[in-house]
């Protein structure tokens, strides 16, 4: 089977699966605005964005170190993921429970404060699910890991609406995120068993090596946690719990979206450490060019789509009550869209082991995006939130493409995003024609003319499509 078909198959699998669990994931949405209301979800979202902050600071660039030297010393590898995992279990223990403890210094209310604290406890298994997803993407088998997540969002979903349907208060509402996280960590334990041995390991020799690797990549997300995620902090200090559900509603949408770069590049990266490692640079450039060629092809329809049809979608997930969200859901499309970049080059980056290159540039992100928060949000709410997040993704994604022809000599064609750009003006305009039929209707309208227009303009390569469709190897 050839390696495009692999990965492409692979690709599928999860695109399948993050499909389903998307789908799933916006139902559960559906569910949360509408039984807790604007403020109601303003107060889920400002707990779980709050421990999110704590969340994210545990990786400290594990995920991307054990993916990378799984990938060059396959012959190491139950030793190397022992010693991450157990790394990631006591960093995972201090940093929530540290952020369980620091939320009751805040001027919150008592559910927003034991609902952090219940969401800690589901954050533990998902950083731990994520290092064992490591061990699927080298051995690209993360249909497996789809399947699991697919299986952990029916469960999620159950959950939350039992105590809906029993009228459960905020913080006992949360307690389902903690069924979900454990349901996952168990499934992917059990699977796991058939690629690596995972046991307690101590080898603090080592933890210094992974140290020395991971503290740029950890300080660097340190940094991309002040401008990801201080806006609904920030937002929920100065205006009220409404705006917050307001601005949330659509963020959770980005936040699905944006799991996808990373899913597929977690897919990619053994692949291009082996090329790079090998100095095989036309495999390394090919690979990039068909990722950022797959990116371009995703992100803009995304985009100009968004633009005319904002309003129903929200209007579809979430009810009257957050038909305001409409007017931020296109400006956030566009945030996700630079996320989709930016996650494709600095990954590269820690492929070539210039991942130092980047913190400069997140600390500048980092300090003009607090400033940006500071005045704009108190002024403009919501809207300044959204566009200091567009103006600072764009700054990193646009760094992060410099940094990496710089150090990698490859330069990468743009001509699919024309041809995208083209295609997808031509799908906004048609909608903008269309009579004013059902959203999901429009949506799926819409793909067809998009995805016919590219065909017509040779921005999808048949013969990659026929591979990819082949059966036999």
């Amino acid at each position: 089977m050839t390696l495009t078909k692999t990965i492409a198959q692979n690709t599928l699998w999860q695109i399948i699966g993050k499909i389903i669990g998307t789908v799933l994931g916006v139902i559960m949405i559906a569910v949360l605005t509408r039984y807790l209301g604007q403020e109601g979800f303003g107060r889920y979202a400002t707990a779980v964005a709050f421990m999110q902050f704590f969340a994210v600071l545990i990786d400290f660039g594990l995920y991307l170190v054990c993916l990378r030297e799984i990938s060059a010393q396959p012959e190491k590898e139950n030793f190397i993921v022992s010693n991450v995992f157990t790394i990631r279990f006591f960093s995972a223990i201090i940093f929530l429970g540290g952020g369980a403890l620091l939320i009751f210094a805040f001027p919150y209310s008592a559910d927003i404060k034991w609902s952090a604290v219940i969401v800690a406890v589901a954050f533990l298994f998902i950083s731990l699910v994520q290092i064992l997803t490591t061990v699927f993407q080298k051995y690209l088998k993360m249909g497996q890991v789809a399947l699991a997540e697919v299986i952990n969002r029916l469960g999620l979903l159950a959950v939350v609406v039992l105590f809906v349907v029993f009228k459960g208060h905020l913080p006992a509402l949360l307690w389902s995120n903690v069924f979900g996280g454990l349901l996952y960590f168990v499934m992917l334990w059990w699977l796991i068993k058939k690629f690596v041995k995972i046991r307690w390991a101590f080898d603090f020799c080592y933890w210094k090596i992974i140290w020395k690797k991971a503290w740029p990549i950890g300080l660097g997300v340190a940094l991309n946690l002040v401008y990801f995620r201080a806006d609904t902090i920030i937002l929920s200090l100065y205006r009220p719990a409404a705006d917050v559900g307001i601005y949330s509603a659509p963020y959770r949408m980005l936040e699905i979206l944006t799991t996808f770069p990373h899913m597929f590049m977690g897919l990619v990266t053994p692949i291009l450490t082996t090329a790079w490692l090998a100095k095989n640079l036309d495999r390394f450039r090919s690979i990039m060019q068909k990722t950022l060629d797959f990116f371009m092809i995703l992100i803009i329809p995304m985009v100009l789509g968004a633009m005319p049809l904002a309003h129903q979608v929200m209007l579809l997930i979430s009810g009257p009550e957050f038909i305001a969200s409409g007017e931020i859901l296109p400006i956030l499309m566009l945030a996700t869209a630079l996320i989709f970049l930016g996650v494709l080059f600095t990954y590269t980056l820690v492929i070539l082991e210039k991942q130092t290159a980047m913190l400069k540039y997140f600390f500048i992100s980092a300090a003009v995006s607090l400033i940006g928060y500071f005045i704009f949000i108190p002024r403009y709410s919501y809207f300044g939130a959204a566009w200091v997040t567009v103006a600072i993704e764009g700054f990193i994604a646009l760094t992060a493409i410099g940094l990496t022809r710089r150090h990698s000599g490859v330069r990468l064609s743009f001509k699919t995003m024309g041809k995208s750009l083209l295609s997808s003006l031509i799908m906004m305009a048609a909608i903008y024609l269309l009579p004013d039929w059902h959203v999901i209707i429009m949506i799926l309208l819409a793909a067809v003319i998009y995805g016919l227009a590219m065909l017509a303009m040779r921005g999808v390569d048949k013969n990659l499509l026929k591979e990819i469709i082949k059966t036999k190897s």
